[in-house]
């Protein structure tokens, strides 16, 4: 028989424990030879923020309102309103983390950490990678536009050259430019000289051999380009307009026909580009000028404009006399 409160062993007929006292069959709770246990952590209130979430957040301050969509903070989205947005941008940095906690399910601190980790790894790779682009394009700029005016420069030069006179029977080939510095002023025809002159009242006027083929308005915009020999002691004198009257339309052409007897206008033609070139095959001229299409062919022919395929007839809007 043993004590039920000390353990220590008892005679089968004893009253009393020889060594606590006790009596036998006592209830008393045993001794416990534990030590007692630590009290736990007192429960949290809901809305509490527990230790290591509060701090800078680089992800929300530097992704701002796609840290808010996928934090769903949705107060971040102010970020995108100009002016305001800065302000919010910055309290996202210091008070993102709290939100984020708050507004989303999280397992554990830990897995609260460790995705809030990963959005400030991104935020600031991708700032990086702005940075860096950003620098790079500052100093590729440069040698682009160089190239760019260069490249034009070329194009340039290739365009004022004329294409070689493969051609046999080509007897003259070049450019022609409406707006070029050093247009004749007079131009020697085999019907006289052909002359723009400024009149006293100030007025300008077109006169071949001393007498007047243009005068007016129009005059003061009517100047020889060149002239081109046809057979049988005849010539063919390119003119220009530029301004037509007003309109938007920069430049046209038209031929002044001469021979010993005079001088005879064509109707007027063009696309309203001022540059072009031309190719002349004995008493034959085409003149090629831009336009939208591309180019526009106008040929000379016995007298006659013929523009893309169809003959140009006079009439009062192409007559280059009114």
């Amino acid at each position: 028989m043993f004590c039920s409160h000390c353990g220590a062993q008892m005679a089968p007929d004893a009253a009393f424990c020889s060594v606590c006292g006790k009596a036998a069959g006592s209830t008393s709770s045993p001794v416990s030879l534990d030590k007692p246990s630590a009290p736990g952590p007192a429960p949290q209130a809901p809305g509490d923020i527990p230790d290591g979430v509060k701090g800078w957040s680089w992800g929300a301050f530097l992704l701002n309102w796609i840290w808010a969509i996928g934090n769903r903070s949705w107060i971040g989205l102010l970020s995108l309103v100009p002016y305001l947005g800065w302000i919010v941008v910055f309290w996202l940095g210091f008070k993102g983390r709290e939100m984020a906690w708050k507004n989303k399910q999280w397992d554990s601190l830990e897995h609260f950490n460790r995705v809030q980790r990963k959005w400030s790894q991104w935020g600031i790779g991708i700032t990086l990678a702005a940075i860096v682009l950003a620098i790079l394009a500052a100093m590729a700029t440069p040698a682009l536009e160089d190239y760019a005016r260069r490249t034009a420069g070329e194009t340039a030069r290739q365009d004022d050259t004329p294409p070689p006179a493969d051609d046999a029977a080509v007897t003259a080939r070049g450019l022609i430019d409406s707006n070029a510095d050093n247009l004749p002023a007079s131009l020697s025809t085999v019907a006289g000289l052909l002359d723009r002159r400024t009149n006293a009242d100030g007025s300008r006027s077109l006169t071949l051999g001393g007498r007047v083929l243009f005068s007016g308005e129009d005059a003061s915009w009517q100047f020889p380009l060149r002239s081109f020999a046809l057979s049988g002691g005849r010539e063919a004198i390119l003119m220009a307009r530029s301004g037509d009257r007003g309109n938007s339309c920069e430049t046209l052409f038209f031929f002044l026909l001469a021979d010993a007897s005079g001088v005879k206008p064509t109707p007027m033609f063009g696309t309203c580009a001022p540059r072009g070139s031309f190719v002349q095959r004995d008493d034959v001229i085409e003149i090629q000028l831009p336009d939208v299409s591309g180019n526009s062919t106008i040929v000379l022919r016995d007298g006659v404009v013929i523009k893309d395929g169809q003959v140009v007839g006079m009439t009062g809007l192409n007559d280059p006399s009114r």
